[in-house]
């Protein structure tokens, strides 16, 4: 058989059976990708769940070179190949999933441990790779064998991927996180069955003796997650092993796992000080890490310990009854505060509808009575949204969900992105206050501070983007050995309520870091910290002198860390690294500076280049083995568009990812429609364009008709999301779709077309233009987070758009007809 072959004949290779095996084995590959997301987010931490992009699209461009390499033996008995490769992905999910528990990872680097702990995520990485290398050859195979249907067999592949995406979220209230994997391989399992030229007695034969292994194999492989040993989850578990603490039930949903567990060693209420002893309280974990605490109190005076925290000084600077919004609160602790100000008016508003389950059942009588105080109304919402669609104006804002995050978290968690801690997003916040009333946020101490640092600026530049020119009159900033309050009005404050602050600040025992005016007896003293030489004060109050006047700009780029006030387009991220600093972290800390850098965002950038280099040898392998007649003029532009191509798809997903997060509001949900929409409308348009012949110039229309849409796309969606945010969350998700669809269905255009040109030449450049699409993409996820993250993600888009252009003349120098030069 030659590599040039005819279509008609490849097309002979193809039946109904590789359609669905396709389908089966795609949406199986995406579902086990997502529940590794899952499944890193309750063992490890954040950032680390990007991974799983990467190392999935690094499969897929593996995946080529292998198929490219070993074409001759695989084309001759390819139904068998295709069988093997299907059963293989199967069995390798559920194994590799339990293997990566025995991997001892870890979170944060130390110096003296860098070499072996590099070494063992290497090995993570490596035993990921294989369920993806496998699936993704399936597919690869599939493609190959496809000839005129290639399009179509595409176009299933993506249809299978968009399904993968809806039933892992189904899967994700069904099952405990450490089943998901076995789940996914039973549904790879179902896939092999539909291969084709296999007699249904060789399969059950093989699928049997292959289930046996699996069986055995996990015999020795337990059905449970390790956690980091810094996560709060691992604390929690040593607990319970002794005896010290049990579990009181645990709830599954998109939106994480919650638990909750009670331990009379648990004492964690955020920001507490003071001599009174707290009462017993149960620790809410949400995919392991704490999120709140409650009390274990059914009246007020048995939750009297919470006026000893220091977001409690608010209250005493508010008017009699006030009305309260605590977005993000979980525990209930801040409804207590509020209730024991006698409230008029406590909205609680998150997106966590199970916890709240759990306070009204299985804690109703250990602390979850807090919901039945009679000011209460809980909101379903997300935080964002309800204040940007409220009419209400509230006496008190505590942004109470930035207390469940440690503070100075070294970028454990710096990934996560927050759409309600914006320049915009506080705006909006400070236009819900009533006349004289505060926005509140209470964040930790750092060293070297950076966190509170950032949320100076933000809140200095939100009110600057409501008009107001001297933000320094609406700023009070107290602080203890704990942690640093910011309060906030949306007018200045009066001489007479700054002399109620500093009355208070004495009655609290509190240090003082700004207000309008403020005394030095107040500044670093009685709790001290470090501060700038020859300065009298703590570093906090010298941000303040800057942040808040003319010479903010110089101070934000001179920092240490980066504490540019977050935007819509950027995001509030958990990290805050600036990699300018790294030599001054090196000159102060000596071999220590890793622990006191960002390593969410420096691993995200080691990752990329670690996996950007395997990517491109493995991209430039397949060149050594060229044959006569297939040369540079074919390759070079092939690897450009099918580069271009899996860059700006990926890229254009991610970005498109943040924005519609803003718009749904859960991630995990906004993340199924973003993946499942574009899947789904690309592959459409991959069955489209089967149905005629993409030329040129039309290719050329399509691309730019590509580059319009995504403009449009990303100029519509703030004020389509400002119009929506108001509906339930179901007319929200139809939006997004709407929004989508259109460019979805453009983009699904291009990379069968590419397909197409290459299906009447050697089959192996089908396989290597696979691979090249795989390897571009491995790249495009975290480029697109790190653009995102330093400049924005607009310009994200931008550079998506300007690679889709770039496809046009490379495309154009693909030469219709391809000689085979050789024999398979």
């Amino acid at each position: 058989m030659t590599d040039h072959g005819d279509a008609r004949n490849r097309t002979d290779s193809v039946g109904r059976g590789n359609f669905v095996l396709v389908f089966l084995i795609s949406s199986a590959v995406l579902a086990f990708e997502v529940s590794l997301m899952r499944l890193l987010l309750v063992s490890g931490w954040h950032h680390f769940a990007f991974l799983v992009i990467s190392v999935a699209l690094l499969g897929f461009g593996t995946s080529g070179v292998f198929l490219y390499l070993f074409r001759r033996r695989i084309l001759l008995r390819d139904r068998q190949w295709l069988f093997g490769l299907a059963l293989a992905a199967a069995i390798s999910m559920p194994i590799c999933a339990g293997l990566l528990q025995f991997v001892p990872i870890e979170s944060r680097f130390i110096p003296s441990m860098l070499m072996r702990q590099i070494g063992w995520w290497l090995l993570y990485w490596f035993i990921l790779l294989i369920p993806f290398l496998l699936g993704a050859a399936a597919i690869g195979l599939a493609l190959m064998m496809s000839g005129n249907r290639i399009s179509s067999m595409y176009a299933s592949n993506l249809a299978g991927s968009a399904a993968g995406s809806v039933l892992v979220n189904v899967l994700l209230w069904l099952l405990p996180t450490a089943l998901l994997a076995v789940a996914t391989g039973i549904l790879a399992l179902a896939a092999s069955v539909f291969a084709p030229g296999i007699s249904a007695r060789g399969k059950s034969t093989v699928i049997s003796a292959a289930i046996m292994l699996a069986a055995l194999v996990h015999a020795f492989i337990p059905f449970e997650i390790r956690s980091d040993e810094y996560k709060y989850h691992s604390f929690v578990k040593q607990l319970a092993n002794q005896n010290q603490a049990r579990l009181i039930t645990e709830k599954r949903g998109p939106n994480g796992v919650v638990s909750v567990y009670h331990s009379d060693m648990f004492h964690d209420l955020a920001f507490l000080s003071g001599a009174e002893t707290p009462p017993p309280m149960h620790s809410i974990l949400l995919d392991g890490h704490l999120a709140a605490s409650v009390l274990d109190a059914g009246t007020l005076e048995e939750s009297s310990v919470v006026r000893q925290v220091l977001s409690a000084a608010a209250y005493e600077l508010l008017p009699a009854r006030p009305s309260v919004l605590l977005p993000g609160e979980l525990g209930g602790s801040n409804i207590w505060l509020a209730a024991w100000h006698q409230a008029s008016v406590i909205d609680v508003v998150h997106h966590y509808p199970q916890v709240t389950s759990i306070l009204r059942n299985e804690l109703q009588d250990r602390g979850g009575a807090v919901l039945d105080v009679p000011a209460v109304t809980y909101h379903n919402a997300y935080p964002r949204h309800f204040i940007e669609n409220t009419r209400s104006k509230y006496d008190l804002i505590q942004l109470t969900a930035l207390e469940s995050l440690p503070a100075g978290s070294g970028g454990m968690a710096g990934m996560g992105q927050n759409h309600l801690m914006t320049v915009e997003g506080i705006a909006t916040a400070l236009r819900r206050l009533s006349p004289e009333g505060l926005l509140v946020i209470s964040r930790g101490i750092q060293d070297p501070p950076r966190d509170n640092l950032k949320i100076m600026a933000l809140l200095a530049e939100a009110l600057r983007h409501n008009g107001i020119e001297d933000v320094s009159q609406h700023f009070v900033i107290v602080r203890d050995f704990l942690a640093m309050c910011s309060i906030v009005k949306a007018t200045p404050w009066s001489d007479e309520q700054l002399r109620g602050v500093e009355d208070m600040v004495e009655r609290r025992h509190l240090t003082g870091v700004w207000w309008k005016g403020i005394p030095e007896r107040y500044l670093n003293q009685p709790d001290h910290l470090v501060g700038p030489p020859d300065h009298h004060a703590d570093w906090y109050h010298l941000a303040a002198t800057k942040l808040f006047f003319d010479d903010a700009d110089s101070f934000v780029e001179n920092w240490m860390f980066d504490i540019r006030p977050p935007t819509d387009d950027r995001p509030f991220f958990h990290d805050f690294s600036k990699l300018g600093s790294i030599r001054m972290l090196q000159d102060v800390f000596g071999d220590l500076w890793l622990t006191r850098a960002e390593i969410g965002f420096l691993f995200v950038i080691a990752a990329m280049i670690g996996v950007g280099f395997v990517a491109l040898v493995l991209t430039l392998v397949p060149l050594l083995f060229v044959r006569p007649g297939c040369g540079a003029r074919t390759l070079l532009p092939t690897a450009g568009y099918f580069s271009c191509l899996g860059l700006a798809y990926l890229m254009l997903e991610i970005t498109l990812l943040s924005k519609l997060t803003h718009l749904i509001g859960s991630p995990v949900v906004s993340a199924a429609v973003t993946i499942a929409a574009f899947l789904f409308f690309s592959g459409l348009g991959s069955l489209t364009a089967q149905r005629f012949h993409v030329s040129t110039a039309l290719l050329g229309k399509l691309l730019l008709a590509i580059a319009v849409a995504a403009v449009v796309c990303m100029v519509a969606l703030n004020p389509i999301t400002r119009l929506a945010g108001g509906l339930s969350i179901l007319p929200r998700v139809l939006v997004g779709v709407a929004l989508v669809a259109p460019l979805a269905y453009l983009m699904g255009f291009p990379m069968p077309s590419g397909l197409s040109r290459l299906q009447h030449g050697p089959r192996q450049l089908v396989a290597w233009a696979w691979g090249i699409n795989g390897f571009t993409s491995v790249l495009a996820a975290p480029a697109a987070m790190l653009i995102g993250m330093v400049w924005g993600f607009t310009p994200a888009a931008l550079l998506a758009v300007a690679l889709y252009l770039m496809a046009f003349p490379l495309f154009a120098l693909i030469p219709e007809e391809i000689e085979s030069g050789g024999k398979s």
